[in-house]
């Protein structure tokens, strides 16, 4: 056994406190060793005629942010889960049933299996910390809560709240779990203590009653038709693809319907059979992978990065507004520069867009999007820019527009300071060449819309400073942001390989293909939308250009066609402009448009290509430019590929990321599918020596 987790102190008055304290780890989690000492833990406090009350605590910033995911290793048969979810059930009980009231004081993430903890307590008191979050987020690792969630939220806030939070991991904040009955009072962090001591002194001395107003169960006949109506929209939305969702309704319908005891069964039950199913294995692996990412700098340990407090923004469009909102939102000061205060205006009113979304509906927002708001200021010159510790580029994509701002903003900025492009595609050693300092140039490679995007590419030339690498990091960080950090070339990573996707698509299209079936064929698979689409999306005439970009590194490999280029001179720009793969009416989205058949090869004449070739095609199309990005280093490892092929355009989750695919699937199987695609299409779907090589060596990703 190792150091102690748990410690109990108690004084003369019959309060006692229950410190979780993890040693060696930042942050609190449920172990395995924590588990057994919580249920020792219950007998002592039961058998103590001293101990009155108990106050639980967790580190200072961090309560109990879930379960050790480890855990699930020692998960190799249903039963195997059945009986750790029983087990935690068992001690949580203990708690629940505690003659002597336990108080839990949360301040930081109390999450999973840390909300569990708190809500067999009798009485919760959360801090109002930014950083103190309640939530059940198990949905999103393809499980459901298994040490009670399912059973004890329901009973204790709306049922309606209760299950829209299991089923999407959504998170509570302190005000809102206190107006909803999560928690019974919210107060200061630097309160939490002395008055969760207060209420347990009242407790102990019988001077205060623990009452709380729970929320009505509805009758059965209501719950029977609450419980159809979320089962169809959870059908709808999982798509078949995530079993975990209507797993968790089914517990919660078990428990509301038959009563507690038989909720925890069916909870301890399905929760056995998620956690061995190839979903969660997915979702479990981009998990530790995401945790991985977001701890690797890429450089040296002692390599200090630059401070940074004021960012210069070039450029005020979407893309530049949102690089603007969400440094102001973490504290940076913000400069935003464009062609003329019109623009610049524009760009300004998108950023307190974005702010009042993230702050408006919050305790106190309007204070704190205003104190935000204010860290923003516009220019349509270089004034200002002379004081930035960093200039990040958002213009058009248009190597000779970069090179013109590169070399205007330089003649103002510190000599110390660094210059980030978001370019899309153009490869940031050829923009680095209008710069008198290529050691301080680096890509950072924002994903729109920038504030809800979780990823940023960061992409190193040769001539990158590691300092200046651990400060676009360390920027990352400060934005909750998960940075890959990948080498240069043409599209780096990301765009390379989504125009890979889209490409595909556009190769099925000019065969005969519909537009719907390509486009449904990828959303069945799990993509959030079709290649098509995402053209549209884009924007026709952006994919246009980057296509333009990316020709040379897809040349001799993939065939050449001009879809797009027609589609563009014909004037459409995709939704944009409301002309485009698909029709629109004021802004909403119709059905593909028959007339932009007329650019493909067979005209309007179409074929049945079946779902499953579709997505063979765009799986491992994705897949293999995955896998000479790697083998070209590119990538500098397949971690990064997962991490940025879901977190940034959209591979499938359920499906762990192209490199994860290709490890479930076997790299043996891999090689042989794209042979036969091969045969059939050509030399785009050769395999790469590097996969070759692997099943040579019998080797494989992770």
């Amino acid at each position: 056994m190792s150091e102690k987790i748990l410690t109990l102190e108690k004084d003369k008055h019959g309060v006692a406190i229950l410190t979780y304290d993890l040693p060696g780890r930042p942050m609190n989690v449920l172990t395995d060793q924590a588990t057994q000492e919580l249920n020792e833990m219950a007998d002592v406090i039961a058998r103590d005629k001293e101990i009155k009350a108990v106050v639980l605590m967790g580190k200072p910033g961090n309560f109990l942010a879930g379960a050790d995911i480890g855990m699930l290793q020692h998960v190799k048969t249903e039963e195997d889960g059945y009986q750790m979810s029983r087990a935690m059930h068992k001690v949580l009980k203990k708690y629940e049933e505690l003659s002597k009231p336990v108080i839990a004081a949360i301040n930081g993430p109390c999450l999973g299996g840390g909300l569990e903890v708190a809500m067999a307590c009798h009485y919760r008191i959360a801090t109002t910390s930014p950083k103190t979050v309640l939530g059940l987020p198990e949905v999103k690792l393809g499980l459901l809560p298994g040490g009670g969630g399912t059973q004890r939220l329901p009973r204790l806030i709306p049922l309606e709240q209760a299950i829209d939070g299991i089923l999407t991991g959504k998170n509570f904040m302190p005000e809102q779990a206190k107006k909803l009955g999560l928690v019974d009072e919210a107060v200061p962090p630097e309160k939490l203590k002395e008055i969760a001591y207060q209420r347990a002194l009242a407790l102990a001395q019988g001077k205060m009653e623990i009452k709380r107003k729970l929320p009505p169960l509805p009758s059965p006949k209501m719950l029977a038709g609450l419980y159809e109506q979320a089962k169809g929209m959870v059908q709808k939305q999982a798509k078949g693809l995530y079993p975990a969702p209507l797993e968790i309704l089914e517990c919660v319908y078990k428990g509301l319907s038959e009563g507690p005891e038989a909720g925890y069964e069916e909870e301890a039950r399905r929760f056995g059979k998620l956690v061995l199913t190839k979903e969660a294995a997915a979702l479990i692996h981009i998990f530790f992978m995401d945790t991985a990412a977001k701890a690797d700098r890429g450089v040296a340990k002692n390599v200090k990065p630059h401070p940074i407090k004021k960012i210069g923004v070039l450029g005020s469009g979407l893309m530049g507004a949102g690089i603007a909102a969400t440094k102001a939102d973490k504290g940076y000061v913000v400069r935003m520069k464009d062609v003329n205060m019109d623009a610049v205006g524009k760009g300004l009113k998108a950023a307190g867009k974005v702010l009042e979304g993230i702050w408006m509906k919050r305790p106190r927002g309007e204070y704190e999007y205003r104190r935000r708001y204010d860290l923003i200021s516009v220019t349509d010159t270089y004034t200002g820019f002379k004081n930035a510790d960093i200039v990040i580029e958002a213009v058009f994509e248009d190597l000779n527009l970069k090179h013109k701002v590169i070399r205007e903003v330089e003649a103002v900025m510190s000599k110390n300071a660094i210059f980030a492009s978001n370019t899309s595609a153009i490869p940031i050693t050829r923009l680095a060449k209008a710069s008198k300092r290529p050691q301080q140039f680096i890509g950072m490679h924002y994903f729109s819309p920038v504030h809800r995007m979780p990823l940023i590419e960061i992409i190193n030339t040769k001539d990158t400073l590691p300092e200046v690498t651990a400060t676009a990091w360390e920027i990352c960080k400060a934005c909750g942001k998960t940075p890959i950090i990948v080498n240069d070339g043409v599209g780096f990573f990301t765009s390379r390989v989504i125009s890979r996707y889209i490409n595909e698509g556009m190769l099925m299209l000019n065969e005969g293909a519909r537009i719907e079936d390509i486009d449904n064929a990828a959303v069945s698979v799990g993509f959030p939308v079709g290649p098509i689409i995402v053209s549209d999306e884009v924007g026709l005439d952006v994919s246009y250009k980057v296509g333009v970009i990316l020709s040379e590194v897809f040349e001799g490999r993939v065939d050449s066609h001009d879809i797009v280029k027609k589609i563009v001179g014909d004037g459409r720009s995709g939704r944009k402009n409301e002309k485009g793969f698909y029709e629109y009416r004021n802004g909403k989205k119709l059905g593909p448009d028959p007339s932009a058949y007329d650019f493909t090869a067979p005209g309007r004449e179409r074929i049945d290509m079946s779902r499953k070739e579709i997505v063979e095609r765009l799986v491992l199309a994705f897949c293999n430019e995955s896998a000479l990005c790697l083998e070209e280093n590119i990538l500098r490892s397949p971690r990064d590929g997962d991490v940025g092929g879901i977190y940034g355009i959209g591979f499938p989750a359920n499906l762990g990321g192209p490199f994860f695919y290709m490890h479930s699937r076997g790299i043996k199987a891999v090689v042989g599918a794209l042979s036969k695609l091969e045969e059939k299409f050509g030399s785009r779907f050769s395999p790469p020596q590097l996969l070759k090589d692997m099943v040579k060596g019998g080797k494989t990703f992770f």
